[in-house]
């Protein structure tokens, strides 16, 4: 994923050095900016999930059933 970024981010630096010679490839940087703005969400979303599973959840199924048999 890091590489589609790193591809977007430089095609995109490449169309701008070029969109100022033509107006044609707005376009282009409208669907660059599209493509970049679903990897920055699915990124985002990753690094939610992925601290969550570092952190562990507080006390998982097994630990809550013996402590509720210990009642």
């Amino acid at each position: 994923m890091k590489k589609q970024f790193n591809r977007m981010k430089q095609l995109a630096n490449q169309t701008v050095g070029r969109a100022e010679k033509t107006e044609v490839l707005s376009e282009d940087l409208l669907q660059i900016e599209r493509r970049l703005d679903t990897v920055r969400s699915i990124c985002h979303h990753s690094h939610k999930r992925l601290v969550a599973c570092f952190q562990g959840q507080h006390g998982t199924d097994a630990e809550r059933r013996h402590v509720f048999n210990l009642l």
